[in-house]
């Protein structure tokens, strides 16, 4: 696919996104009363070395923030992953994603989502999304936090090959889990589950982060992906990633 028609595709997705702003809007309008500002974001980073029987080099890096303005709560993440094995690459994928989140209520909140990942062992060129949705704060207290999201979206796609174009509304929901175990030590979770008329894809991470001194933590993560009709006769319906890494928050 010429890189003039990605972009030309790219630029359609915001337009759904501008929906849950305007949806919203009452809710905007009144930032100007709660001016308080909050960022805080981390930046991890990971990889493996094995030589012998197996030669393998692998590394991975992800970055995430959240900046707090009023009634508005915006997320970003990066995530990058490269590995070789014996001379040959085994994983190659990175991912961008946005999401902003606009109160409602106490516990209720709408929100509007952008995401675009490359994945070369997916089957896909590019994957892109676009989704609108609301959320609901269930469970919140000094330690521990539990969030229900669920909304439709857009996605738009490249297969590799058969060189063809996908275009789906899907349903999306998502369950995001996180508890302080302790001063030094961090439980998390994130699930999510969209569905379509072509397939059902799952995604679920579990980590532990332990601080070590100062902003660096060590953390242990376990990341499933799965792909209910994953393009090619030789694309696996399940990816599991295991991590450790160092993290510097900030």
């Amino acid at each position: 696919m010429k890189r003039g028609r990605v972009i030309g595709r790219m630029t359609q997705l915001p337009a759904a996104v501008a929906c849950v702003w305007m949806w919203c809007a009452p809710a905007v309008g009144q930032m100007s009363d709660t001016p308080d500002r909050q960022l805080v974001g981390e930046f991890a980073l990971g990889g493996s070395y094995a030589t012998g029987n197996t030669k393998r080099r692998a590394v991975d890096v992800d970055g995430q923030a959240r900046y707090r303005a009023g009634r508005v709560e915006d997320h970003y993440k990066i995530a990058a992953e490269l590995a070789r094995e014996n001379g040959r690459t085994t994983a190659k994928r990175w991912m961008l994603g946005a999401q902003s989140n606009v109160d409602i209520q106490d516990n209720l909140y709408g929100f509007g989502a952008l995401s675009y990942e490359d994945d070369r062992f997916s089957g896909y060129a590019y994957e892109a999304e676009a989704g609108v949705g609301v959320g609901y704060r269930v469970y919140q207290s000094a330690t521990t936090r539990l969030s229900l999201e669920v909304g439709p979206g857009y996605r738009i796609g490249a297969l590799r090959a058969p060189v063809s174009d996908e275009k789906e509304l899907f349903g999306r929901g998502s369950i995001l889990f996180e508890t302080q175990l302790s001063d030094t030590a961090k439980l998390t979770n994130d699930f999510s589950v969209a569905y379509d008329s072509d397939r059902t894809k799952i995604e679920d991470t579990l980590a532990l982060t332990a601080t070590l001194v100062g902003s660096l933590a060590g953390r242990a993560s376990f990341n499933l992906r799965y792909n209910s009709n994953p393009p090619g006769l030789t694309i696996k319906k399940t990816d599991t990633v295991t991590k450790f890494a160092l993290v510097y928050s900030f």
